[in-house]
């Protein structure tokens, strides 16, 4: 056992090694300043990645191809309305470039002002990376939820949060579909705290944006393919309005907030098993 210990842990230090010089020579080429990074390098990735991934599940919602994606379509009888894409797309864009930008634009100070922030050129352990990402997702869930549920509250829900729930049958790009309150307070904020509590290296900023942006399209896309990533509760939420709050649902069980829900799920395995 210990000579197995001891490759193992050679193989880890090997791969480390490897991904650090990786990592040295990406900064040689696209530069470590921090400011740079943070606020061009980060929001010019999640926009780019939002967009291409945003517009391909859009080209695909629209072309009804291929034709064995239709079958994973969550509500079925639902098209586009391409009345409604000019707004979707000015929305859209306000947000990146006027609410998230601005906001990272602060992070990164707040980061600058603290001092604490961990060497740009230096990796994060393996450790160190996914003790960070398994706190950063608990943070996100914890404050997702209750800051969604608050902006149903009717005093905030009528003149912000309403406009993300006029598509009930959301598209990917509905994910940042949102007042630009609604935006920075349910959709910005669950997603950074994590960062700013964990002391976050950049690289571990990098890999959760990147996932959660691709996390959000997913909640969005109205297809279930991915299931893994519970795409069918938020669908649902779109279409109910009051469950399914929560990112994963731990804290809409906890709550009580998925009844219907679980209500759904089971009439549709029971329909499945009939068939």
């Amino acid at each position: 056992m210990p000579i197995v210990r001891h490759h193992v842990k050679s193989g880890w230090d090997d791969i480390g090694m490897r991904m650090q010089h990786l990592w040295e020579q990406t900064l040689d080429w696209i530069g470590d300043d921090g400011f740079k990074l943070y606020v061009y390098g980060m929001n010019g990735w999640n926009i780019v990645l939002y967009w291409t991934v945003g517009l391909a599940l859009l080209f695909l919602e629209m072309s009804d191809w291929p034709k064995w994606l239709i079958r994973y379509k969550i509500q079925p009888t639902v098209t586009v309305d391409r009345k409604r894409l000019t707004s979707l797309i000015a929305l859209n864009l306000f947000n990146q470039f006027f609410v998230a930008i601005p906001f990272t634009i602060f992070g990164y100070y707040v980061l600058k002002f603290q001092g604490t922030s961990p060497p740009i050129r230096e990796l994060p352990t393996l450790t160190r990376l996914v003790v960070s990402l398994a706190i950063i997702v608990v943070i996100q869930e914890i404050i997702a939820y209750y800051a969604h549920r608050m902006f149903h509250h009717r005093l905030l829900y009528k003149w912000t949060h309403k406009v993300h729930h006029e598509w009930t049958a959301p598209i990917a790009l509905t994910a940042s579909y949102n007042h630009p309150l609604d935006h920075l307070i349910v959709n910005i904020l669950p997603t950074t705290v994590g960062l700013f509590l964990t002391n976050a290296h950049f690289f571990t900023t990098w890999i959760w944006l990147t996932w959660a942006t691709l996390r959000a399209l997913s909640d969005h896309s109205g297809y279930n393919v991915l299931k893994f990533l519970l795409p069918r509760r938020h669908d649902f939420h779109h279409q109910k309005f009051t469950d399914c709050f929560g990112v994963w649902g731990p804290l809409d069980y906890l709550h009580d907030t998925e009844k219907l829900f679980q209500k759904n799920v089971a009439s549709l395995k029971d329909r499945e098993k009939s068939n």
